[in-house]
């Protein structure tokens, strides 16, 4: 039982979300009759949805009023939308690249509680559990103010839940009547596809907004640098064969003091390719043999991620107590998971992949463009299979190392 309780505490965010899953699966099947089923890589990667009519008045009241202006919306929305898309791709096939032909560094990174993704803070199951609902909730609550705004009836909304083995990530959905979707003209339908995500820019535009003129402000001043901290050690690289760890504070190189990440660029600018170096953390000094830089930098490869380790000020501490300073910076890391959550699942969303609101737009542009109707076809095929076969090939291995992580 004590061994049980440990594992608990000491991977709190991981059990929680656990948890969340366990309890989702038990009131789904309760309620099986109301869910259905969509199979992607069954029974590792699923879809349910939990139709209800939540929502539906307050989609048609808010067209109602947006209506007037909603040629304006539209093309801006369509345009934002393959914008993103052209962006996403070329960011997707950049990191792809640079996979097998630079540096082996993560492609994906599960957005789940307690993942450790380089250069961010720690996503908790509480900030996660908020974020997720809230880019969801405007994501689909938009596609279904923009069909409103053109008349093609919404069937039915709800809750949806994306299964990885478990019902774990919660989101939303609206359903237009599939044969008012089908009567629309390409502009309505594409301007319907691209709401969702059209809406998580706006959001995260404003969040953005909200951190950077009123949140960053009041935190810059309660914290101070206290330290480099290794978040991620790239597999095959120099560190990695030395030994060292994620985690580790780095506390000095060749014996000069680091108390920031400008003392070590400054040190590491010093050295040079398969120059032996001495890097001491807080629990151990290592021997690394330095390799080339990958970009083709003159000074030596270390072969780490690094993020600065803050803490805050002691002085304030003594002033004003924990309470006051810990729950303004919970807030602040909220909101910068609430800007970073719209965005990028925002961007994510428009890959030109199968049933993907940028696969399904990608599939009527090309109708445009290409008037044979198999060859189009043909081409949506390819493209979307090659880049869901590519998602996978990095999703996987990480929602593996994501899930074992907490048992090794």
């Amino acid at each position: 039982m004590g061994d049980i309780i440990s594992f608990i505490t000491t991977n709190l965010d991981y059990s929680l979300m656990v948890f969340f899953g366990i309890f989702l699966a038990i009131i789904l099947l309760a309620n099986k009759k109301k869910v259905e089923l969509q199979k992607i890589v069954f029974p590792l990667l699923y879809l349910i949805l939990y139709k209800t009519s939540w929502g539906l008045k307050k989609m048609d009241s808010i067209a109602k009023k947006l209506k007037k202006y909603r040629n304006a919306l539209s093309y801006t929305s369509i345009t934002l939308g393959f914008l993103g898309m052209v962006t996403m791709l070329v960011l997707f096939l950049f990191s792809v690249y640079k996979y097998f032909f630079v540096e082996q560094e993560a492609v994906v990174a599960p957005l789940l509680p307690g993942a450790s993704i380089p250069g961010l803070p720690e996503l908790s199951f509480v900030h996660w559990i908020i974020a997720i609902f809230v880019l969801a909730t405007v994501h689909e609550f938009s596609h279904g103010i923009f069909a409103r705004m053109y008349d093609i009836k919404v069937k039915s909304s709800g809750f949806a839940f994306f299964g990885i083995l478990l019902p774990i990530i919660p989101a939303a959905f609206v359903e237009p009547d599939e044969k008012e979707m089908e009567k629309a003209s390409k502009k309505e339908k594409l301007a319907v596809l691209s709401a969702g995500t059209f809406s998580n820019f706006i959001f995260a535009g404003i969040f953005l907004a909200i951190l950077a003129l009123v949140l960053a402000p009041l935190s810059a001043p309660l914290a101070e640098e206290q330290g480099v901290i290794i978040v991620d050690v790239n597999e095959l690289g120099p560190s990695f064969e030395a030994g060292v760890q994620p985690q580790e504070i780095i506390t000095s190189l060749n014996g000069i003091e680091i108390t920031n990440i400008n003392d070590l660029v400054r040190e590491l600018n010093k050295t040079k390719p398969y120059e032996k170096i001495e890097l001491t953390t807080e629990s151990n000094t290592y021997t690394i043999t330095l390799e080339e830089h990958p970009e083709g930098k003159e000074y030596g490869y270390l072969g780490v991620n690094l993020a600065v380790k803050a803490g805050i000020k002691q002085d304030l501490l003594d002033k004003y107590g924990s309470f006051p300073i810990k729950a303004l910076l919970w807030i602040n890391i909220l909101v910068y998971w609430l800007f970073l959550t719209n965005f990028m699942v925002g961007l994510v969303n428009l890959l030109p992949i199968g049933i993907v609101d940028g696969g399904l737009m990608f599939n009527i542009a090309l109708g445009t463009v290409v008037k044979n109707k198999k060859i189009a076809k043909r081409i949506f095929n390819t493209v979307s299979i090659i880049l869901l076969l590519l998602l996978l090939f990095f999703l996987i291995p990480a929602l593996f190392g994501y899930f074992m992580a907490p048992f090794q």
